[in-house]
């Protein structure tokens, strides 16, 4: 009778979890409303990675916003201009966007942080993007930074079904503090691996001063390393417009 009340119990926890991995891989990401009709300031290549390295994640979220809120830095079209549509699927209007032969949508974004999900809604004016919050409180759209499995499954499958994706990964010493290095390298390396084979790209935000110089190179490895206090220009992003 116990071991039918185990499995059970078992299944139970499997279909649980099942259900929650179709939620998640069915989510589509609406593109942010573009701002802007000029072009991002800064040029990240998709299919590359780039770790910056701060106390804060403030260059880390100017360069993702820029991305998501103004024309694709490789924009052959300059006759984009903003729109009050939040959702182009509905849209019946001509767009020179729609016309872009370059990728399939507007960036879509997708936001792992430590912080809020309403202040960075308010502090960087994000309306569709989606936002993960790390924390051990239970709720829709709260990660625990144990499930370090789950986290992983979430984001390769954001950057596998995203067509012009940008995923911003901030809460790196968090993940640390709730798993050991090891664990949370791989991980990233995991990440790695599925923005170059994807149309997306990655950026991590970590402070230099919470890792030990050989975890630090170690993150750096196979990554593009962002100093945004760097006084040379290259070192602060491979390349700016």
């Amino acid at each position: 009778m116990r071991i039918a009340s185990s499995i059970s119990a078992t299944a139970s926890v499997a279909t649980f979890y099942l259900a929650w991995f179709k939620k998640t891989t069915e989510t589509r990401a609406v593109p942010e409303k573009m701002s802007s009709s000029t072009k991002s300031l800064y040029k990240l290549l998709h299919r590359h990675v780039y770790l910056v390295e701060e106390p804060k994640p403030t260059f880390a979220f100017k360069i993702f916003t820029d991305i998501l809120k103004n024309r694709c830095f490789d924009c052959e079209n300059d006759n984009s201009f903003t729109c009050e549509s939040l959702d182009c699927s509905a849209c019946k209007l001509p767009c020179p966007c729609r016309e872009c032969s370059k990728h399939q949508s507007r960036p879509q974004g997708l936001i792992v942080s430590r912080q809020y999900p309403r202040e960075i809604r308010a502090s960087h004016f994000l309306q569709t993007t989606p936002i993960l919050w790390l924390s051990t409180v239970s709720g829709k759209d709260y990660m625990d930074p144990a499930k370090l499995n789950m986290l992983t499954d979430y984001i390769v499958n954001f950057l596998e079904r995203s067509q012009n994706g940008v995923v911003l990964v901030d809460g790196l010493e968090y993940l640390v503090t709730s798993n050991d290095f090891q664990r949370v390298l791989k991980a990233v390396d995991r990440w790695t691996e599925s923005a170059m084979t994807s149309n997306s790209r990655l950026i991590v935000s970590a402070d230099p001063r919470a890792f030990e110089l050989k975890e630090l190179a170690l993150l750096e490895r196979n990554r593009e390393v962002v100093r945004p206090d760097a006084r040379e220009a290259w070192k602060i992003i491979p390349e700016k417009i």
